[in-house]
């Protein structure tokens, strides 16, 4: 471990599920950390975002995860009004970032890469975003390459597959098939039951996330397992840990129009890693699920 990361001020912007969980992670195991919401900053108003970033420490490290989510995209807005949203926040960032600034580290999307890439998707694929929300995160990546050329800071984009973890919202695919589970012994797939996915927990995007920062890494990195499994078998997998009877019940399309195969190459990100090992789907499972129980039981 570095002996003086300690001293590294690291700067998260947004207060998402991801942002918390890389916020904690990152606060468990000794770094100095403020997460930033938008009750203390409007990251639309560039006033507001210049002020704020005029108090941070010099040589900071910058987290930018998602503005507005993909879910937002798709179901509230649905409008080129998060597209422009998104790349307006970015631009407002940069324009307040310190020029001293050591390190960006942007939470993009693997939905750059469209719903026709030739697989196994590896860093290199051609991307063809096709809808507003992965536009926008293209985009976004492209500005801050540009931008870092300019400062000279370090840049580290990470292309997220669908994560899952602790305080994610009722909205995400995996929360909505455990809790109907739980709550009504069967799951309603209103997706092709076939249609594959690559899940990862938020804890190992907060353990890469560590580990970028630590090793000092930059560069356009695919974040996923490696593994894509369908929805029909993910949802057969839930019932399993549960120890009940498999009820899932298929809702007939029309469908999303979304990747229907996807297979992700990680051989790039893993050789930036130290000793890295993924949570595979069962054991990242049967922690959510367990999470899940035990909050609901709080209640």
């Amino acid at each position: 471990m570095n002996p003086n990361k300690n001293t590294q001020s690291i700067v998260v912007l947004g207060a998402g599920f991801l942002s918390k969980n890389i916020t904690s992670y990152l606060i468990n195991n000794s770094y100095k950390v403020d997460l930033i919401d938008r009750n203390m900053c409007d990251l639309l108003d560039k006033k507001s975002v210049s002020s704020l970033l005029k108090r941070i420490p010099p040589s900071s490290i910058f987290i930018i995860p998602a503005a507005i989510t993909r879910l937002a995209d798709e179901y509230i807005y649905n409008t080129k009004a998060a597209y422009e949203k998104n790349i307006q926040i970015i631009k407002n960032i940069l324009e307040g970032l310190p020029n001293d600034t050591k390190k960006v580290i942007f939470l993009s999307t693997v939905d750059v890469y469209g719903i026709n890439s030739t697989l196994p998707i590896s860093e290199l694929n051609k991307t063809e975003p096709h809808c507003f929300y992965s536009k926008s995160k293209l985009i976004s990546e492209d500005i801050l390459k540009k931008e870092s050329k300019l400062k000279g800071f370090d840049l580290a984009i990470l292309r997220l597959s669908g994560s899952y973890g602790q305080g994610d919202s009722k909205g995400s695919t995996l929360h909505r098939l455990v809790a109907s589970a739980i709550s009504e012994g069967s799951i309603y797939l209103f997706c092709n039951p076939n249609i594959e996915r690559d899940y990862i927990t938020a804890n190992d995007v907060a353990r890469i996330t560590e580990q970028i920062i630590r090793n000092n890494t930059a560069g356009v990195f695919n974040v996923a397992t490696g593994d894509s499994y369908s929805i029909f078998t993910i949802s057969e997998n839930i019932f399993s840990i549960l120890g009940l009877k498999s009820n899932i019940k298929i809702q007939m399309g029309p469908y999303e129009e979304r990747p229907f195969k996807v297979k992700f190459d990680t051989q790039y990100l893993l050789n930036n890693l130290t000793n890295f090992k993924m949570t595979s789907l069962e054991d990242g499972l049967k922690s959510y699920i367990d999470s899940f129980i035990n909050n609901k039981n709080d209640k």
